[in-house]
């Protein structure tokens, strides 16, 4: 069957109706992700986003569900009182950006309409962009000062999760977040976008010495097999045996895109939340260790990546300061 956006949106109202709204707590539900726009182009394996806003402490933060080999929902569940105040969602880089257009399924009232016609409001005010920023940029800066202070502490996930939010401290000056399986294929336009191309080569060297993405290809095997491993009982949903392919997918089509390298972030942040697990047996344990080495992210290669870290940090706080001195707020 072919995937059409009409199929999808048919599947979320579905589900919504069947499984949603029937909770008398579940105040509204909301279509956001990549499958949102109209004209979204679909890739062949995907998901569906759902924000479900609930009256009062939801029972579940998230939940998946397969709909087939190539489609499943992921379901995420906030607290009403999250959107209490939606001035300060102005500056909330997630939140934010899915009160900006999403495509309403359900809701009680006029929950959406008041909140986002305040979330919209000064939106793009410099303040507000600063603050969606270092929403991303505070935190990475943070890690970094551990991990400095704590060269024992700087793990791989902690290594890849501060590149992904410093990552997106300047992605978020040109648009919305991106998402983490994309996060590094969508960073070069980005980048060109602020005139700041040379950025994506420093990302880059905070998770890799190595651009052979001969790499990735031997590896996938053992990326996958630690990945079922840890779905059998995941710590973290986004690893969950219905996400397999999702992530097979995207890393195969960056391989095969304009910077195969880019597939690296989709391999390493999957296969280090899967190590976190502690599912992975001796095999795969000694397999990403091997991996982590080859590429220099293992504890020896840890104080390289650190200090591209530190690097990249530089010129993003430059960036920032330099935009915030513009708009007279510095």
């Amino acid at each position: 069957m072919r995937l059409t956006h009409d199929i999808l949106l048919k599947q979320a109202q579905d589900f919504t109706q069947k499984r949603l709204v029937p909770d008398r707590n579940v105040t509204a539900v909301f279509l956001v992700g990549s499958v949102r726009p109209d004209d979204a182009l679909l890739p062949p394996v995907l998901d569906i986003d759902l924000l479900v806003i609930y009256n009062g402490e939801p029972p579940r933060a998230r939940e998946i569900f397969k709909l087939s080999n190539d489609i499943h929902l992921d379901v995420v569940y906030e607290n009403a009182k999250t959107y209490a105040q939606p001035r300060e969602l102005r500056g909330d880089p997630w939140r934010g950006w899915l009160m900006w257009d999403p495509r309403v399924l359900h809701q009680k009232g006029r929950f959406f309409e008041y909140t986002q016609s305040i979330v919209r409001a000064q939106f793009d005010d410099p303040e507000n962009l600063l603050k969606r920023c270092r929403a991303f940029s505070v935190p990475a800066r943070e890690a970094w000062n551990g991990m400095v202070f704590d060269p024992e502490s700087a793990s791989p996930l902690k290594i890849l999760t501060a590149a992904g939010n410093a990552a997106n401290a300047l992605a978020a000056l040109a648009g919305p977040p991106l998402p983490e399986r994309t996060l590094f294929s969508g960073f070069p336009a980005r980048a060109a976008a602020l005139k700041l191309p040379e950025m994506t080569g420093k990302l880059l060297q905070v998770i890799t010495k190595s651009l052979d993405v001969t790499l990735i290809r031997q590896s996938l095997p053992q990326w996958e097999a630690c990945f079922l491993s840890a779905a059998q009982a995941p710590l973290d949903l986004r690893i969950h045996a219905a996400r397999l392919g999702y992530y097979r997918s995207a890393i195969e089509n960056q391989l095969a895109g304009d910077m195969p390298a880019a597939a690296f972030w989709p391999l390493l942040h999957t296969w280090a939340m899967s190590i976190q697990s502690g599912m992975a047996s001796p095999d795969e344990q000694a397999n990403w260790q091997g991996f982590l080495a080859r590429i220099g992210l293992d504890s020896a290669g840890a104080g390289e990546r650190i200090e591209a870290l530190d690097s990249f940090l530089d010129a993003l706080e430059e960036t920032l300061e330099r935009v915030s001195v513009e708009s007279g707020l510095g």
